[in-house]
């Protein structure tokens, strides 16, 4: 995700994965169907640069830092 999009309440977190394996975010408080239009989106995406792939987790217990992902 680029600009506007990594500074949210959606998107909490950015990165990059390794060795160059693409990138990756972490995304909370929002719907599958919304992500997906969102990351739709994104120009890396719209031009077929990059592929996505959206997984949901369903967190069943967190540091107590991110208490919030569990509710």
């Amino acid at each position: 995700m680029t600009g506007s999009h990594v500074v949210s309440l959606t998107i909490i977190l950015a990165g990059s994965l390794q060795p160059q394996l693409g990138g990756a975010i972490v995304a909370h408080n929002t719907g599958s169907a919304a992500l997906a239009a969102r990351v739709k989106e994104d120009p890396f995406v719209a031009q077929k640069i990059v592929s996505k792939e959206i997984l949901d987790i369903s967190p069943a217990r967190a540091d107590d830092r991110l208490n919030f992902l569990l509710a």
